[in-house]
């Protein structure tokens, strides 16, 4: 570098990186060379970012960082996390000259990209002299691009983007400002297999709305610049080693402007160290990287400019990188946990409304058949309300459990009092008939059996009871008035459930739909022909459930203890696509109480077992729920922890409500 540079010579240096001209400095003078027809070179053309650099500046193809900006602004969505590259390069043979860049990229799931970018040179201060070397006063020159990008993916591995940019130029005392655009695309095939796996393709325009910069009485057009190339990765060993292979090209505007070609490679080691190569156009790069905790990169690259216009020669540059946040993958996870969270909670709430309604629905009807006097309606009704909140821990109270069998008995002594009432007078019939005693024995015992089958819902079994008392006494009106209750309590419920699940298909509902049809399905008294039709329909209505669906109703089915039929639909959500690891939580917890057995503690785990139900009488739930957790894959499928885990996780969500 020369150690004198005179008034003249450095005001013609710095007039010719500014303006775009090429210079040469000399020791006691200097020559400009003329600019091309389409606009001037521009210094920076030259490229920001280390790791680009040591690549020759094939990166049209790749999103590395936050350098993106400046090479393919459409490949700012491919980047994975939010980071900040720093880089500085000398520039001029001059001490004070700089020429650094600052970018920032920050991705947003489902909206895009967003980059903001700094890239500035100056020369810094000119001490001036005339031709005898006397001061003159000191001068500077300066550029700075200021970048607004934006980039999303559209569709099939497409993503767009753009910079708005603003130059401003400053010259001695003279200011120039300008407005300019730059757009690019990149593509990555999303079926890609054999050479399309990890290949990504790319083109950028730079100053595609060409700034026009004025100073004074000097005005320019920036020249555009295309760019594009190819980059394809390649991952092999035991280890996550990479290679990465660039090659590109570029076009800048002008008649006398030849098209350069570019290539670069580069191997990562387990994303710790990197090595690179490439050739710019104008000669060979080398570099290397290292990342540390996968957060803080350094890069460092040396070799010339590609179009070497101010004779810098070979020199060495350098970048820092910050990677900030989660990966892309990561937020995608976490935001459809907090989807599943949601949805939980919006199915255990909807579960526990229509649980209230339903047995609001059942007790006031039972109330009403109670003071009509028809107490064996009431009795169905009040049944049914106990049954509903039986399973539930926090939707009904105690006062509402003990009410619900207040009127189940209640109404049964009603029916008692009735069938003796009847009884009395069968029996005085049947003595005045001459019935053996042995007849209206085993009527008897029929009608209570068939009571008892159907207060446990067995109705079909109660039917069966009362008709074979029937074959003593086909007569008798008690058991034909009991058969023709309890067949017509059948007919009605199946027919309300049946309009019911076709009003859910009708309106879309398919989740509710497929409720109905389980709850079908889940009465003991259901015919085999029946059942096959309602697992026919239940299993064309899942073919219509994505993922949330498929989750919603296995949470539902969860929440009714129906742990099989929940392991169903956890596994097809998995099939579907789902893949959190809430959503593999779930089918496992469905897994182990479907093929839960009842069986004793082994001995090994039995204390911790005794320590953790000590801690659940004692409302300490969270300590007896990390015991129990802890124990529970020692003996997967032991009925008693299962249910001990879920009086724990009960208990811990009553208290937080």
């Amino acid at each position: 570098m020369p150690s004198r540079i005179s008034k003249l010579s450095a005001v013609i240096l710095i007039a010719g990186v500014l303006c775009g001209v090429k210079v040469s400095a000399q020791n006691n003078g200097a020559n400009n060379a003329s600019r091309g027809t389409a606009g001037t070179q521009e210094v920076f053309r030259f490229g920001v970012g280390a790791r680009a650099q040591g690549l020759g500046s094939a990166v049209v193809a790749m999103a590395l960082d936050a350098s993106t900006i400046y090479w393919n602004p459409g490949g700012l969505d491919y980047l994975e996390r939010r980071n900040v590259v720093m880089y500085y390069s000398p520039l001029l043979p001059i001490a004070d000259a700089k020429y650094y860049f600052i970018g920032a990229a920050y991705p947003i799931l489902d909206v895009g990209t967003i980059g903001l970018g700094w890239l500035h040179y100056d020369v810094g201060e000119i001490v001036g002299r005339d031709g005898v070397g006397d001061l003159t006063g000191n001068s500077t020159g300066g550029e700075d691009e200021f970048f607004l990008s934006f980039a999303r993916k559209i569709s099939y591995g497409v993503s767009l983007g753009g910079n708005f940019k603003i130059k401003r130029q400053q010259l001695f005392q003279s200011t120039g400002r300008a407005f300019g655009a730059d757009f690019g695309v990149l593509y990555r095939p999303e079926f890609g297999e054999g050479f399309l796996e990890n290949v990504s393709f790319g083109v950028s325009v730079l100053n595609a709305i060409n700034p026009s910069l004025k100073l004074e009485s000097y005005s320019e057009r920036r020249p555009r610049l295309i760019r594009g190339g190819v980059a394809k990765s390649l991952f092999f060993g035991s280890r996550p080693d990479q290679a990465n292979l660039f090659l590109a090209f570029e076009k800048p505007e002008g008649q006398s402007e030849k098209m350069r070609y570019n290539f670069g490679t580069e191997y990562v080691y387990q994303n710790l160290a990197m090595l690179r190569a490439g050739f710019n156009g104008g000669g060979m790069t080398f570099g290397g990287g290292v990342m540390y905790q996968n957060m803080f990169q350094i890069d460092y690259a040396y070799g010339k400019f590609d179009k070497d216009d101010f004779g810098l020669g070979a020199i060495h540059r350098v970048s820092i990188t910050v990677h900030l946040g989660k990966t892309r993958t990561q937020l995608r996870e976490d935001a459809q946990a907090r989807e599943l969270r949601r949805i939980e909670e919006e199915t255990r709430s909807k579960e526990a409304a229509n649980r209230r309604a339903d047995f609001d629905d059942k007790m006031n009807l039972g109330k009403n058949y109670f003071q009509q006097g028809d107490y064996f309606s009431a009795f169905i009704n009040f049944t049914q309300a106990r049954d509903i909140a039986a399973g539930a821990y926090i939707t009904f109270s105690p006062q509402d459990k003990e009410e619900a069998n207040i009127w189940v008995e209640r109404a049964n002594a009603k029916m008692d009092e009735e069938a003796k009432s009847k009884e009395e007078q069968l029996a005085k019939a049947e003595r005045e008939r001459t019935m053996a005693d042995v007849d209206r024995a085993f009527i008897e015992g029929q009608t209570q059996k068939g009571k008892q089958y159907l207060q446990a819902g067995k109705y079909n079994e109660a039917i069966a009871e009362w008709k074979r008392g029937l074959e003593r006494d086909p007569n008798n009106a008690q058991l034909k008035d009991l058969i023709a209750k309890t067949e017509g309590q059948i007919s009605g419920r199946r027919s309300e459930l049946l309009r019911k699940a076709q009003g859910f298909v009708n309106a879309g509902q398919i989740v509710d739909a497929v409720n109905i049809y389980n709850q079908l399905m889940n009465q003991p008294d259901i015919t085999p022909a029946e059942l096959k039709s309602y697992q026919d329909k239940v299993a064309q209505l899942q073919k219509q459930l994505n993922v949330d669906q498929l989750y919603r109703q296995g949470y539902t089915e969860y929440l009714n203890k129906n742990y099989c039929a929940a392991k169903g639909f956890f596994a097809q959500a998995l099939q579907t696509g789902g893949s959190n690891a809430k959503l593999r939580q779930a089918y496992d917890d469905a897994d182990v109480r479907c093929n839960a057995r009842l069986g004793p503690i082994p001995d090994g785990i039995r204390q911790r077992y005794l320590e953790a139900i000590g801690l659940l009488n004692n409302e300490d739930y969270a300590a007896a729920l990390k015991i129990l957790e802890e124990i529970q894959p020692q003996d997967r499928y032991n009925q008693r922890i299962l249910s001990a885990i879920d009086q724990a996780r009960e208990g811990l969500k009553k208290n937080q409500r």
